[in-house]
């Protein structure tokens, strides 16, 4: 790679440049939250532009003592492309020159940060790549310690697989679905049509989109108590051709789990009712997938017409727009398309963060992975209000990971072409007809509320 201009960064010691490329511009040196247990070379947190980024500091980096905080020198270089998640700290910024050939050698070494040495006047400057130089940071080390749980233990250095999974309770206890086999969450107060001599788990038949679904008590179906409550669910699992109802307590979460913690025990579960246990942290969460909806299929086969469903859906699924996840601030709903969602987890607290932008809650830490908090509530010029239903959403975009706060989940559903109605806004992209007209949602554009 041809370098055409650099700039030239001090310390007491040498020279040393940059490509221009790679930043986006200097400013002086904010306040920054400290990090406890930070890696070596980093100096901790602050806002620049509106994002959390990364303090790095290039002297620690290079084996020098590390950047004055309080000289009037030192500055802070935000930088461009896969590195804008970090900002530099330098003791002191020099010049910008254009890059003359006959004055540069390139060094051929991929683990050296030195790639290039320029002469520049009577001195040498040392070019440096920020993509080698920043990855000689330093992970935390933590000792860790073994501890029994009849869990086979697997090692693996490539990059894991991990499978999604939507987590609800029922009588206090945690299931799991695999996503691929859910296709919406709906309110389970709807009205059911009997089914004459069925068994005392099948609840009857309701009409969703024209499409008749049979409805089990899932909590019956598995030996609990029916507790009706507002925040009971109706979730339409999907197995090939065929679509059921289940009726579950609640909503909890959907998070993906790394293939190593799922474990299959099909035949240590009676009535083949559970595939097998996940490990989440130090707990197990019983999960299901294919064959354990492929037994509830078989037993209410008589209930399931699924010639005249399969017509249906082939007509259907081509005016499916998209698919959405419904949440509710201050009473009112409002959407998410649920291909920007990496997760759902129960509200924490945030820490904050000096100079970030007045829409930035804080940042929180999801598995050692630092997530900004964006306040939909200051967006919307609401009352922020949290209470025991809240939840965050974790989204991925641009290549990062933007949390937003919500009283609580009520929906994940298909929304058909004829459905959504073009909302040109600042932060809303459609408006969802749903029911008929009935139940109007403003569906929220993420690309927007973080570009703005």
């Amino acid at each position: 790679m041809k370098i055409q201009e650099i700039l030239i960064i001090k310390n007491s010691q040498e020279n040393y440049g940059i490509s221009t490329e790679d930043i986006n511009q200097i400013s002086r040196v904010p306040s920054l939250m400290d990090l406890p247990l930070r890696p070596k070379g980093t100096r901790g947190l602050c806002g620049v532009g509106g994002n959390i980024v990364s303090i790095v500091d290039v002297n620690l980096l290079l084996d020098m003592q590390e950047v004055d905080l309080e000289s009037s020198d030192s500055r802070l270089l935000s930088l461009n492309g896969n590195l804008s998640s970090n900002a530099l700290l330098v003791s002191e910024v020099y010049n910008t020159i254009d890059i003359e050939e006959s004055n540069i050698e390139y060094i051929d070494n991929p683990n050296d940060p030195v790639i290039a040495i320029y002469k520049y006047k009577d001195s040498l400057v040392q070019v440096l790549s920020l993509e080698t130089l920043i990855s000689k940071i330093s992970k935390v080390k933590i000792e860790s310690r073994d501890v029994p749980s009849g869990k086979v233990k697997h090692f693996d250095t490539k990059e894991e697989n991990s499978t999604k999974f939507l987590i609800f309770a029922m009588s206090k206890e945690r299931f799991a679905l695999n996503i691929d086999y859910l296709r919406e969450i709906i309110l389970s107060d709807v009205n059911y049509t009997d089914i004459a001599g069925s068994s005392q788990d099948l609840l009857g038949l309701i009409t969703l989109r024209e499409e008749l679904i049979a409805v089990i008590d899932l909590r019956s179906y598995y030996g609990f108590n029916s507790d009706k409550s507002e925040k009971n669910r109706i979730l339409i699992s999907s197995c090939g051709e065929e679509t059921i109802g289940l009726l579950v307590d609640d909503i909890i979460d959907i998070k993906s789990f790394p293939d190593r913690d799922i474990e299959y025990m099909k035949d240590s579960f009676e009535e083949n009712k559970i595939s097998g246990v996940i490990h989440d942290d130090d707990s197990l969460i019983s999960f299901f997938d294919q064959e354990v909806l492929k037994t509830i299929f078989s037993k209410n086969r008589a209930y399931i017409d699924s010639t005249s469903k399969s017509e249906i859906e082939a007509e259907d699924s081509s005016m499916i727009a998209q698919e959405v996840i419904i949440f509710k601030l201050a009473g009112k709903e409002y959407a998410f398309d649920v291909e920007y969602v990496a997760e759902i987890i129960d509200i924490v607290d945030s820490t904050k963060v000096a100079y970030s932008d007045e829409n930035v809650d804080g940042v929180i830490n999801i598995r050692g992975q630092i997530v900004t908090i964006l306040s939909l509530f200051k967006k919307l010029g609401i009352p922020t209000q949290i209470n025991e239903d809240s939840k965050i959403v974790v989204c991925d975009i641009n290549e990062a990971r933007i949390g937003f706060v919500v009283d609580s989940i009520s929906d994940i559903m298909d929304v058909k072409t004829d459905e959504l109605r073009t909302h040109d806004d600042e932060l809303f992209s459609n408006v969802l007809h749903l029911e008929d007209g009935n139940r109007l949602i403003l569906s929220m554009d993420i690309q927007k509320i973080v570009s703005n």
